[in-house]
């Protein structure tokens, strides 16, 4: 696979915009590839979250063109023993720790093949034991868009040997779904590991949901079917079960967090 005339660098870290690291990191990316396009997916991931990181990269990086580079740096682990990923997939590169960052598209069957960056000649001389996002992965993104070859950075790995366990699986049974919630968005709405075709999720399946001694009943296409302030469940834009408050923060209205188990109650099958 070939990178593009130009390239295109997608960012998804848990930097924040208060300090300069995201700023850094452009640096770097733009000194080693100039006519690289930059694009922020997202420098708000909560601090550390590596499965955060891992639902979003995985519902994202479909919505920019064949060819793209995906660089994510959530990397609690940075310094220690974990390696850096390069993984190609489903017309895509992917760069990010080895710290669970790339399960679900990995689970996903979207990852071909995945080689561990080991050649220090991408690098500068100095690294930092604390940024390997400015000082390895940046450059390795930079040689990318260049038109370096994936091979280039170090051994193919096999895809059953990186880090893997993340995301609790969904727990089917004849008549319900058993899930948790895996994040908490902008406004306040859950989205939980359940996606639609669990169970063959839809309207006429759905009776009601658990969560944190509650029920809500009301299975709804978009949030504006419900009264504001009331409690509805839906299918989200990325096909995850969602629980949402219309015009309000379900979080706030369910005292609820990431973790917390949900489940799903179905109609029974005839």
């Amino acid at each position: 696979m070939d990178i593009a005339s130009n390239p295109i660098i997608t960012l998804t870290t848990d930097f924040g915009l208060q300090d300069p690291y995201a700023g850094q990191l452009k640096g770097v990316l733009l000194s080693g590839c100039p006519f690289a396009t930059i694009i922020d997916i997202t420098h708000a991931i909560p601090a550390w979250d590596v499965v955060t990181a891992a639902i979003t990269i995985r519902t994202s990086y479909a919505f920019f063109p064949s060819g793209s580079i995906h660089l994510v740096v959530v990397d609690p682990g940075v310094g220690g023993q974990r390696s850096i990923l390069v993984a190609v997939g489903d017309s895509h590169f992917f760069i990010a720790p080895d710290n669970g960052i790339l399960s679900l598209l990995v689970a996903d069957h979207k990852i071909d093949r995945i080689h561990r960056v080991e050649h220090p000649s991408f690098f500068p001389a100095s690294v930092s034991p604390t940024f390997h996002g400015r000082d390895i992965m940046a450059p390795v993104a930079a040689a990318l868009a260049n038109g370096r070859a994936v091979h280039d950075f170090g051994a193919a790995v096999s895809l059953q040997t990186i880090h893997l366990t993340i995301v609790p699986s969904v727990v089917p049974e004849s008549d319900s779904l058993h899930g948790q919630v895996q994040r908490i968005d902008h406004f306040g709405n859950l989205r939980t590991n359940i996606r639609a075709g669990h169970g063959h999720l839809e309207t006429a399946s759905f009776q009601f949901l658990d969560i944190s001694g509650q029920r809500i009943a009301t299975f709804a296409r978009t949030y504006s079917e419900v009264a504001p302030g009331a409690l509805l469940v839906l299918i989200d834009s990325s096909s995850c079960l969602e629980i949402a408050a219309n015009l309000a923060s379900a979080a706030e209205i369910l005292g609820c967090a990431p973790g917390d188990r949900i489940t799903v109650h179905l109609v029974p099958a005839a």
